[in-house]
């Protein structure tokens, strides 16, 4: 279990976020695409390997 200051850092978080609606997606889009730029370089690494595509299926699979 997270401690009450995690729980005060979400809070904060969320009033910036309702109060500069257009100033925290600038800053968090940047995150948010590199991530998914990540997972997609690793699913392209993935799929180059022995039994990639496989491996690839199963886990679509979990994610169900």
């Amino acid at each position: 279990m997270r401690d009450t200051s995690h729980m005060q850092k979400v809070m904060i978080w969320a009033r910036y976020v309702k109060e500069n609606p257009k100033e925290w997606r600038k800053q968090h889009t940047p995150f948010i695409n590199s991530q998914i730029e990540k997972a997609q370089k690793f699913y392209e690494k993935l799929e180059n390997t022995i039994n990639g595509a496989e491996k690839i299926k199963k886990l679509r699979k979990q994610q169900q």
